[in-house]
């Protein structure tokens, strides 16, 4: 009797099977990227907030989150002054750019502060106009306004969740 090599249908029809559910299980998640470039933002964003905190604890000073979202794209800079526009040579420095640090949404992504400025202080803990106060930053989608993420800033601690 000869050896044969080879699949036989019954196996060709099981895998076929098997990557038809992967397929329609996998598929509408990449047809909805927006929430991936959401997800993404918000997370960019958390990240950049908790760098400013740091950088006021290890610099024993005052940083401001200052948001432009009246631009599109929306941007967030750190600034050691308070300030609509960051003078000049008082910007926070980016690490991975060692230019100033300015983090910038995606064009189909925008940002909603509860306040455009938020201050860290020296001890990490998070100002308002003067008055210690949480923040929470809305992270939406432009094209589904439904799928929003919510960055918040815990008042006195200053975690960020």
């Amino acid at each position: 009797m000869r050896a044969s090599s080879g699949f036989t249908l019954v196996e060709l029809v099981v895998v076929i099977a098997l990557m038809s559910v992967m397929v329609a299980i996998a598929a509408p998640r990449f047809a909805n990227g927006d929430i991936f470039e959401t997800r993404g933002d918000a997370g960019l964003l958390s990240s950049t907030l908790r760098y400013a905190q740091k950088t006021a604890i290890a610099q024993r000073t005052s940083v401001y989150v200052i948001t432009n979202n009246a631009a599109i794209p929306n941007t967030v800079t750190l600034c050691f002054v308070n300030g609509v526009n960051c003078q000049a040579g008082r910007e926070v420095i980016n690490p991975e750019t060692e230019g100033p640090y300015v983090m910038t949404f995606s064009r189909n992504v925008g940002v909603q502060p509860s306040s455009n400025v938020l201050e860290f202080r020296g001890l990490g803990q998070p100002l308002i106009n003067a008055i210690n106060a949480g923040a929470t930053y809305t992270v939406a989608n432009r094209n589904r306004p439904a799928q929003s993420i919510v960055v918040n800033v815990e008042a006195e601690t200053g975690y960020i969740r």
